[in-house]
């Protein structure tokens, strides 16, 4: 190829990293990519592995990048995370790669002499009191509020960019995304239409936040990255700094996207709508958010070409069929079925409930007849031990031996300690020495009193596996009082044994989320 580049990704195996690698390196261009694997998935980017062209890099930004490259050309700055669900979770890190990373993907680009794109977003104009948003609009932002270490993150790194192209003549282009969507977009991101699309394909309530009468603006992954590689070809003097919207003027509310994906998919969801005081992580959502693009257009003659409805069959079928590729989560229980108790029914009862997460029990065998392995519904069972009652005493040890062996192929992502037993045990054993996240839940088929449960909690029995636990899960029958006192407690999650099974196994859902991103960061 005459006119090959070596481009530098960061954020590389993120959503919209992997799909601009892919647009690259099918042109013939070299691309390094950069990526923590905080929000980037390793599945993104396992097809290019084994290109010549392609380079991986495991490294957070945040830190300097000490890497001798024979040349970088273009780089792209795209790591941050960039759903509620991922740059919520740890605050004080998003802040910290939106500025501190920037700076050094800015040293990095001042270095190698190399043209860079810094890929801000349209949280910079907050609640905006303009619309649509135009690039001069000085934005409504909240400095305080939830959604602060993503919006006043960018709006700093934007002006870290500003005093690098004013002091140094660095060519750097800033550009604001709005609502991007199409394949490889994350399960789990807590973005509106990857979570609309995953609740229609698996049957369960599309849960709107609010009236669902706020509006947005979504364009397809393609038509950003025609509108990226047209911008870099810019010359320095005609781009400039920026910044420039691009997104897609065609806007639609939320309400009317929830029934758009339920009627495309022919779900038999519910379309239920949620008020904001149940879920305050979500206050400060902006009513309205749409582009004006005048600018971009105005520069390359640029303007999204894919259809919403076309842009959507591409996402439903990317959806399709990743969504029987499962997530595993390794689960170790004392006991379990047919030797079952209320947690064991809880677990089997949850599994029937759950989608996109397979479960692997391993138990003591603790009888002698019971086979080492068997499927009971959902569930894969592996027993461990002689098939004595001194067998839950070994299952620390042989539960361990037997989940690394497993996780060789199935490679499990998140681990759950049923009760606060020799099972939860053997599952810290595990999390540990394989770096994931560790759940333990606690089943009581009665009511149970709020000193029984300070004492299964603080108790010295209880103290090693409960400070273990990234998660404590309690499920019972509990008064309003109760749930009160257990959810002010630091990764406590209280759930009312009275409001189902599919209540409990949401909220479970819910848990392995979040477990998910922090076996991420491990």
């Amino acid at each position: 190829m005459a006119n090959k580049k070596t481009i530098l990704i960061t954020g590389g195996a993120g959503f919209i990293g992997s799909n601009l690698t892919k647009r690259l390196l099918d042109i013939g261009h070299e691309v390094i990519c950069v990526d923590s694997f905080y929000s980037g998935k390793k599945s993104n980017i396992k097809d290019f592995l084994k290109n010549r062209n392609y380079t991986l890099i495991k490294h957070d930004i945040v830190k300097p990048l000490n890497y001798n490259f024979d040349k970088i050309d273009e780089i792209y700055n795209l790591a941050c995370p960039a759903s509620p669900v991922q740059y919520q979770f740890d605050p004080v890190l998003t802040i910290n790669i939106a500025f501190n990373g920037t700076q050094n993907i800015l040293e990095l680009a001042r270095k190698y002499g190399a043209r860079m794109l810094h890929a801000s977003t349209s949280e910079v104009y907050g609640y905006p009191l303009e619309h649509p948003q135009k690039e001069e609009y000085f934005g409504n932002c909240d400095p305080i509020g939830k959604r602060s270490c993503y919006d006043e993150g960018k709006r700093a790194g934007e002006s870290l960019c500003k005093d690098y192209f004013e002091q140094y003549g660095l060519d750097v282009r800033i550009i604001r995304l709005f609502n991007v969507y199409g394949p490889k977009m994350m399960f789990n991101d807590g973005r509106v239409i990857s979570n609309f699309m995953l609740q229609a394909l698996t049957n369960d309530d599309i849960t709107v936040h609010g009236k669902g009468e706020q509006s947005r603006s979504f364009m397809y992954i393609d038509d950003l990255i025609d509108a990226w590689l047209a911008f870099m070809d810019v010359p320095q003097e005609t781009a400039g700094l920026g910044p420039y919207n691009i997104g897609n003027p065609e806007e639609r509310t939320i309400k009317e996207l929830a029934y758009n994906i339920k009627d495309y998919t022919g779900s038999e969801s519910k379309i239920v709508f949620m008020d904001y005081e149940s879920i305050p992580e979500r206050l400060g959502d902006p009513q309205q958010r749409c582009a004006d693009i005048s600018r971009i257009n105005k520069l390359i003659g640029w303007k999204p070409k894919v259809s919403f409805r076309e842009g959507l069959k591409k996402t439903y079928d990317d959806f399709k069929v990743r969504i029987d590729e499962t997530t595993n989560v390794v689960v170790f229980a004392p006991t379990f079925f047919p030797l079952a108790g209320p947690a064991e029914k809880a677990v089997k009862e949850i599994s029937n409930h759950l989608t996109v997460y397979g479960l692997d029990v391993i138990t003591a065998k603790m009888q002698k007849g019971l086979s080492s392995e068997e499927q009971i519904d959902k569930i894969n069972v592996y027993r461990v031990g002689f098939g004595n009652k001194f067998d839950k005493y070994l299952l620390p040890v042989l539960g361990f031996l037997k989940a690394s062996k497993l996780h060789k192929k199935k490679d499990y992502q998140l681990a759950w300690g049923i009760m606060a037993s020799y099972g939860a045990i053997s599952a810290i054993i595990f999390a540990t020495l394989k770096r994931m996240s560790f759940m333990v839940s606690l089943y009581e088929g009665k009511e149970i009193n709020n000193k029984l449960i300070r004492r299964k909690i603080f108790s010295p029995l209880y103290k090693l596996i409960f400070l273990s636990a990234f998660k404590i899960q309690i499920v019972a029958p509990l008064e309003q009082k109760q749930l009160a006192w257990l959810r002010d407690k630091k990764n406590i999650q209280a759930i009312d044994l009275d409001k189902g099974w599919g209540y409990v196994a949401k909220k479970t859902k819910e848990d392995f989320q979040t477990l998910e991103i922090q076996s991420s960061r491990l």
